[in-house]
This record gives C-alpha cells, structure tokens and sequence, in this order.
C-alpha cells in the first residue's frame, strides 16, 4: 500500500500547481532592447555601446543592422549567464523566415535587416564583459559594447 500512496501523492503533487503553465518567466513581461549596428565616418559600432541585464528578467534584443553590410552580435561570456528562448527573422511583411533556438553565441545580421533574440539572464557577470562583432576588421573598427547582469 505504500508504493501506491507513494505514486498518488507524486502524482497529486505534480499536478496542483498550476505554476507549470503560468510561471514561465521566459515569456513574462518581455523588455524590449533596440541594439543598433552600423558604421559612420568614425568606424563600425553598436548603439547604444551600454546594456545592463538583470537575472530572471526577459529580454528581446532587437539587433538592427542599418548598414549596407553584414555585421554579427557576438555575447562571448555573456553566453553562459542566460538562457536563450528563441530567435526570430521575419520579413519586411513581418512575416516569420526563421525561429532558431537552443545554445547560440552569436548571430550574423544581413545589410538593412533586423533579428530579435529573446533570452533570460540565469546569473550574474560580476562586472562588466564584452559584446562584439567579431567578422574580420569589425573589432578593430569600433564594433564593441559594455554588458553585464546584476
């Protein structure tokens, strides 16, 4: 009798809270994070070159390449402090191309188009670290920005 009172309680225990459904902080309160990426007469950048993240919090980094050429985002240690929802690319309709998720470290960009990454930080940087571009010259143009979650 007692595997069987086991099981129930296991069962009854998995099944009253309600909190599976609701409690997906991932897609909870999403902000919105506009990330520019181009070049002007003083090199390449990202707009703004500044992010704070905080963990538990969800993001959709909108990464808008504005340039005639393609640029990437690269996260570098920032990578393994968040967890990835998805990433989205859709067309000038806003109809979607692409939904990719899992591990992602960085995310190339085509001229003139705009990829939305949603992510959740899962823990602190302990201070600031590096986004980058990391497409040969981009670097050593400007293409850098400060992060860090708190």
């Amino acid at each position: 009798m007692k595997p069987t009172l086991t099981i129930a309680f296991t069962i009854t225990a998995l099944t009253a809270f309600p909190a599976f459904a609701d409690g997906d902080l991932s897609r909870a309160n999403v902000i919105d994070v506009p990330m520019e990426m181009g070049s002007n007469d003083n090199g390449m950048y990202f707009k703004p070159d500044n992010f704070e993240f905080v963990t538990g919090q969800a993001y959709k980094l909108i990464l808008t390449n504005v340039d005639e050429i393609k640029h990437e985002v690269s996260l570098n240690e920032m990578t393994e402090r968040i967890f990835t929802r998805k990433i989205e690319a859709a067309d000038n309709e806003g109809n979607l191309i692409a939904e990719i998720k899992g591990h992602i470290r960085e995310v190339e960009v085509g001229p003139g188009k705009t990829v939305e990454w949603f992510f959740v930080p899962v823990q602190p940087t302990g201070g600031p670290v590096e986004i980058t571009c990391e497409i040969p010259g981009h670097l050593e143009a400007g293409m850098r920005a400060s992060s860090v979650v708190n």
